[in-house]
């Protein structure tokens, strides 16, 4: 199943004193979605080593196992399958349930930051991840570059490349195959290109607080359906179940906005604002907000919270009687319009100067679709 749970940003890197440092890190993230509808375990390690004081590589690997169930349309007289029926289907066999899928993704990335001797900073890097069904492969390069000799203030440049390949199986009876006998075992191969370009400013404003602002644009080309979606067609005269189309194309724009304040010498918050819009007529604002405090030297409790709504994209619709002929059609609750909320609480306990563990516990709650919980668990070592 190809999984869409991650997004590729380009960001402004945080102007502040701290230094880089060696370290390797081990974390385990457990992801669980009600009715059992999704499932992840993600054991993950990551590796980050200076070789003098121009230079820095970082290495990390993760691996998640996936499984659950995907809503989507199927002709009840045949069961729940994948599959997509052929002709007219009597209208009580139309049920909107869940599929079962498993799945297991691996992820590997690395990047280089190299530091040149007006101390701007370059980091290159690329990733890699490999599904069932699905592939990524993608390039990325940020220059930060510092407006005085203090860094207080800062300009950054990234832009990131990514090619992805999804493999469609015919027999689901999908018309990127032959769409006729949906019996064949053969697969087609379909591309999806994505570009992000993002500039930023960060400013120091005093002692105990900073800004950064940043500006985005997102070009994606390429097989944007999703192989596994399904939506009704001519309900109320010849109903059939069809792949959904989505457009081939999606532009983006938006910006990012985030405050960072230390409100004494033990508590300090972040507060952040995202704005989105696309060419699909989908709009987004999130807003989030971020506590750390330190309640002794060796332990220190975060908490964050996180508000998203979005509209839907044009060709949505998860009525069953909508779609006709239009060229466009998605039930794909992902370009519907919701509203989702998160929490978060994270403790870590300083068990040396060196060593460290940490765990974190989460909250998420679309209205009408799903409930999340996850929690993490992990250990670095600084060496």
């Amino acid at each position: 199943m190809q999984l869409k749970l991650s997004a590729v940003v380009c960001s402004v890197l945080m102007v502040s004193a701290l230094q880089a440092e060696d370290y390797i890190s081990v974390q385990y993230m457990s992801y669980d979605e009600d009715s059992g509808r999704t499932t992840i375990d993600a054991p993950s390690i990551e590796l980050s080593k200076d070789f003098g004081p121009d230079y820095t590589l970082n290495i990390k690997y993760v691996h998640d196992a996936v499984s659950g169930a995907s809503p989507t349309y199927y002709d009840a007289a045949s069961g729940a399958s994948a599959t997509i029926p052929h002709g007219t289907l009597y209208r009580a066999d139309i049920h909107y349930g869940a599929i079962a899928y498993e799945d297991d993704r691996t992820s590997v990335g690395a990047a280089l930051t190299t530091r040149f001797e007006s101390r701007d900073e370059l980091t290159v890097g690329y990733s890699y991840s490999d599904e069932d069904d699905y592939t990524s492969k993608e390039l990325s390069a940020e220059y930060l570059h510092y407006l005085d000799s203090s860094k207080n203030s800062a300009v950054s440049l990234g832009a990131s490349y990514q090619h992805n390949t999804a493999e469609i199986y015919c027999f689901m009876g999908t018309s990127v195959c032959d769409g006729v006998s949906g019996a064949s075992s053969k697969s087609v191969e379909k591309d999806i290109d994505v570009i992000n370009v993002e500039l930023g400013y960060t400013q120091v404003i005093d002692k105990t607080s900073l800004v950064k602002a940043s500006v985005f644009a997102i070009h994606e080309e390429g097989f944007l359906t999703n192989p596994y979606m399904r939506v009704v067609r001519d309900y109320a005269t010849s109903p059939r179940i069809t792949e959904e189309k989505k457009p081939d194309t999606r532009n983006a724009v938006g910006i990012t906005l985030e405050y960072t304040k230390s409100l004494s010498d033990v508590l300090s918050a972040i507060a952040s604002y995202r704005y989105y819009h696309d060419d699909w007529d989908i709009t987004s604002h999130t807003l989030g907000i971020k506590l750390n405090y330190e309640m002794t030297e060796d332990w220190t409790l975060g908490m964050g919270f996180r508000a998203y709504t979005q509209s839907a994209a044009e060709f949505f619709s998860a009525k069953r009687d909508y779609f006709t002929t239009e060229e466009y059609a998605s039930s794909d609750r992902r370009v519907s319009d919701f509203d989702a909320l998160s929490y978060t609480v994270t403790l870590d306990y300083a068990l040396s100067e060196k060593s460290s563990i940490n765990a974190s516990v989460g909250y998420y709650n679309q209205p009408d679709y799903f409930d999340a919980s996850y929690f993490n668990v992990g250990f670095k070592y600084k060496f």
